[in-house]
């Protein structure tokens, strides 16, 4: 199991915990669309992974859902990748701002392993410290660490996965469940798959619980820092930079579909995590109306028919504090190499 999709979505689920009202709503728009999805555990979801694609919309990609049980982002093997050095933190220790890379542990209350994000071979998480993207449980312990350093804290359900909510429990016809369902299993719900277990079964009615496995526990946490990189100074305005003049006449409107090629780096350190080129097929996309992040609907829009531009996207106008797994950590500043190809009006 890919232990990632879980933990970097525990503040996702620390939200829920501490919004009773739009959980109570969340959970009765959930009921009418129980997908015929059943996982036997958690941590047994392995939902294929699939490459970074097309810089898709933070609403219309359902990128990790509530539980990390979305599909995941995995590395693409890009031979023409570059890289630019990050300055580590001058004195080796964590501190607010730093981008963090952790390996991280769950152990129960007794010590014994829940999980783990070294586990066969995963990589660490990474996040920004103090921006609240992870559990209090982390973020109230990283600042002050020393690179290499190991530390172990007890914690608090309110500090984790949040304590266990009533109106997070709720019951439905047993009919509803899909064929063999039985106590103990899990259930994806919606479209972004957000997970549910059945915990009771009657004849006529199933409980199911849409709390967190281990909300309302008291939990250990193992964390080791790996590295703490000071964070660039983040961009403060989209900028388009031509590389290639195009027609000069041609420009996309609202609604036209555009075909381009682009390469996509991190600005912090250069590092390439998609491109079209690389796959030698264009992407194709409808402009203006949310397909693809908000830094490509303004950027795209000033270029004309075959221009090439760098198109430097602050995070806010790219995937913003929830950045994209492993691939773009949260709070990143993105650059693109785009070509305009083609425009299509309909």
């Amino acid at each position: 199991p890919n232990q990632n999709r879980t933990l970097c979505a525990m503040s996702a689920y620390q939200r829920l915990s501490s919004a009773p009202s739009a959980t109570a709503t969340k959970a009765s728009a959930l009921l009418g669309a129980l997908t015929l999805v059943v996982l036997f555990v958690v941590a047994a979801s392995t939902t294929g992974s699939r490459t970074l694609g097309a810089p898709v919309s933070q609403t219309s990609r359902g990128f990790r859902g509530l539980a990390g049980l979305g599909g995941t982002i995995r590395r693409t093997p890009f031979t023409s990748c570059s890289r630019r050095t990050v300055p580590v933190n001058a004195e080796g220790v964590a501190a607010d701002g730093d981008r963090i890379k952790l390996h991280f542990k769950i152990l129960s209350e007794e010590g014994e392993m829940i999980s783990s994000t070294d586990m066969d071979g995963g990589e660490p998480i990474r996040f920004t410290a103090g921006q609240g993207q992870m559990m209090p449980g982390i973020e109230n312990n990283i600042a002050g660490m020393k690179l290499g350093e190991t530390k172990t804290v007890k914690v608090d359900p309110e500090d984790a996965f949040g304590p266990i909510l009533e109106e997070n429990i709720v019951k439905i016809p047993k009919e509803r469940l899909p064929e063999g369902v039985d106590v103990g299993a899990i259930l994806r719900m919606g479209a972004k798959g957000f997970p549910v277990r059945v915990t009771e079964m009657g004849e006529t009615e199933a409980t199911l619980d849409m709390n967190h496995p281990l909300a309302g526990k008291k939990l250990q946490f193992e964390m080791k820092l790996v590295d703490a990189e000071v964070a660039p100074p983040p961009l403060k305005e989209l900028t388009v930079e031509t590389t290639q003049e195009g027609d000069g006449k041609s420009f996309p409107k609202t609604g036209d579909t555009v075909t381009v090629h682009y390469t996509g780096n991190l600005i912090e350190n250069g590092q390439v995590f998609d491109s079209s080129r690389e796959r030698g097929e264009p992407f194709k996309f409808k402009i203006g109306v949310g397909q693809v992040i908000q830094g490509w609907d303004e950027g795209v829009a000033q270029m004309s028919k075959g221009q090439r531009a760098m198109l430097k996207i602050p995070s806010e106008k790219g995937y913003g504090q929830m950045g994209a797994g492993a691939v773009i950590p949260p709070g990143s500043d993105l650059e693109f190499d785009v070509e305009l190809i083609d425009i299509t009006s309909e």
